[in-house]
């Protein structure tokens, strides 16, 4: 564990999840709406970076390492030749190879290197990884082999197209295991999981609906206590930086009642509650997620960047990205 002296200033860290239809191939189809819902999140990412680069604030692009490919056969290429056999065969990204198009003008849905690009090209900006192949380490079938397999076609592909060494890791769906894979694989940091029991990792025939219940009543009402904190031990090698508050998305049945006050009142709450005790707090969410709404989603991060704002003033709050908070912890 780090003592607390290490980490004095409070720190908002922010890490997105970017993955276009390889992170949602298992249950969200790319017909007409789906693509109208990615072309959506296509446009809000350069507006994103535009919102960052206004009010000074890092971010964590956690990317999935298939969208680094400039083309077909930069990504058949770059398949690693040990793959996971998951038990539930829909969760196979590799299925998808046959019918992805030739490049991102062909295919946006599955490149995304002109995205990748502008992000790199924004200040504060950090590349990550997502795994190569959105990753399940906690579903049935997926080894520590095959886990390594990924994250080194991950780490190639960047750095051949890129020139960008990822040296922190988002695990898919949260599901944080074979930390010991990733440390040797060059990472030096990694999101955890909340402390509370309800956001452990687990995968998703062990996630009950009691369990998804209590996580979405979390973002509403404060049942999983303080979500600020220091970066937490994980090994030498590898810091956990666990998250603090995923920024959910607008869902009308439930925030057009009032529930979007209370999830931005959460959050805007513990990052004061961090600032005025030189903490750290840990914001993430999906570009896509954005997409849903983006009238009331984009208002709702524009709410928090402001409050950011607020707070660098009064308190000397700082913006990192998860590799600035793992040199932090040293």
């Amino acid at each position: 564990m780090v003592s607390e002296s290490v980490v004095t200033v409070p720190r908002l860290v922010i890490s997105l999840d970017f993955e276009l239809h390889w992170g949602v191939f298992d249950h969200l189809r790319l017909d007409g709406p789906g693509r109208k819902y990615f072309d959506r999140t296509r446009e809000l990412i350069p507006i994103t970076l535009r919102r960052f680069a206004d009010h000074g604030v890092a971010a964590t692009w956690a990317t999935v390492g298939m969208l680094f490919a400039r083309d077909r056969e930069d990504l058949l290429a770059a398949v690693p030749d040990v793959r996971p056999a998951y038990r539930n065969a829909a969760l196979n990204p590799y299925a998808l190879l046959d019918g992805v198009g030739r490049d991102e003008s062909e295919d946006p849905y599955h490149y995304a290197p002109s995205l990748i690009q502008a992000i790199i090209d924004t200040p504060r900006q950090e590349m990550a990884s997502h795994t190569f192949s959105h990753f399940y380490c906690l579903e049935r079938g997926a080894t520590a082999e095959s886990f390594a397999a990924d994250l080194r076609a991950a780490r190639q592909l960047a750095l051949a197209n890129f020139g960008v060494e990822l040296t922190s890791l988002v695990y898919p769906r949260n599901q944080s295991h074979f930390t010991e894979v990733a440390a040797a694989a060059g990472f030096t940091s990694y999101r955890g999981n909340p402390p509370a029991w309800f956001w452990q990792a687990a995968n998703g025939e062990d996630t009950g609906s009691a369990q998804k219940a209590v996580r979405l009543l979390d973002h509403y009402l404060p049942l999983s206590g303080p979500s600020t904190g220091h970066p937490e031990g994980g090994s030498p090698d590898l810091a956990n930086l666990p998250a603090s508050r995923f920024l959910r998305p607008y869902l009308p049945r439930l925030d057009g009642y009032g529930g979007q006050h209370l999830k931005l009142r959460r959050i805007l709450s513990e990052m004061t509650a961090a600032a005025e005790t030189g903490r750290t707090y840990h914001l993430w969410w999906h570009p896509h997620n954005l997409a849903t709404d983006p009238v009331k989603n984009m208002a709702a991060l524009d709410a928090v960047l402001r409050h950011f704002s607020r707070l660098r003033e009064r308190h000397g709050m700082e913006s990192v990205t998860m590799q600035e908070l793992s040199h932090a912890r040293q």
